[in-house]
């Protein structure tokens, strides 16, 4: 799975691929590389984004994700 369909599945509002993103970021790199894609991406999905941060965070203690502050309506 490329980057770009890494971050589309962790993205996606479905999320029907959620375990083998999760499977695949637990590699600390690829979480990494998730992890800036989301800060990069995230603001058509917010939600989601916030979501895979916590769980990278979870799955790699001192991983951090600086998304920005979600805007409620």
């Amino acid at each position: 799975m490329t980057d770009e369909e890494l971050l589309s599945a962790a993205l996606d509002a479905g999320a029907k691929d959620w375990e083998k993103v999760q499977e695949i970021c637990s590699d600390r790199n690829r979480a990494v590389a998730l992890a800036r894609m989301l800060e990069r991406n995230a603001d058509e999905k917010v939600e989601a984004a916030a979501s895979w941060a916590h769980a990278l965070a979870e799955l790699h203690p001192g991983l951090t994700v600086n998304l920005p502050p979600v805007r409620h309506s």
